[in-house]
């Protein structure tokens, strides 16, 4: 459904000479892209507000979709396959994050381990990317300086002794990344560059 609706305004753009044909699948991708992204952030954030934790949810997603952006990870087959998990992903950290708050040690504990990862392992090249060799070392200097920046983030609010939810949904946003990017290596769903 969405695909044909992209298509649609595309071909109405080309006809209209806004685009020309030779950018109308760019064009296209690009659409399709950004309203699926618009369905699953609004969903999320519909969530956080059902829940009664929408600043906690803007957290979480300020923190994961700036690095998931950089670090990569798994990624379903389609579009409903995605939302679908992510809802469900979703659900699970909004009902998980006070749990995690409760002990705190091992809260913490799980962040170091996925910093460790994320700094190890960088990026992973999905095919979808199929980045090249600087590409991939880009994206991996983006996402190391990223996850420096958010554990920064995390450890001046834990000096500032701030609301421990808050603290919590951004680190299960870093942490979630790291399970990703591992789950995509076990599945082999990364593309080595030579």
């Amino acid at each position: 459904m969405i695909e044909k609706m992209a298509l649609k305004i595309v071909n109405q753009m080309e006809k209209q000479k806004i685009i020309s044909k030779s950018n109308c699948e760019y064009y296209e991708y690009a659409l399709i892209a950004m309203v699926e992204n618009a369905i699953t952030v609004g969903t999320m954030l519909l969530l956080g507000m059902l829940f009664g934790k929408i600043l906690q949810t803007i957290c979480f997603l300020l923190f994961f979709l700036s690095l998931r952006k950089r670090t990569g990870g798994f990624h379903a087959d389609k579009f409903w396959q995605c939302y679908l998990g992510t809802v469900i992903t979703f659900i699970v950290v909004i009902q998980a994050t006070p749990r995690l708050c409760g002990t705190p040690a091992v809260m913490y504990g799980m962040l170091f381990l996925a910093i460790i990862l994320i700094y190890i392992m960088g990026t992973i090249n999905h095919p979808n990317m199929d980045m090249d060799k600087s590409e991939l070392q880009e994206s991996k200097k983006a996402a190391r300086l990223v996850v420096l920046m958010e554990v920064m983030i995390i450890a001046v609010l834990v000096y500032l002794k701030a609301d421990i939810l808050y603290i919590g949904y951004m680190s299960v946003a870093v942490i979630l990344c790291a399970i990703l990017m591992c789950l995509a290596r076990i599945i082999k769903q990364e593309v080595r560059v030579k």
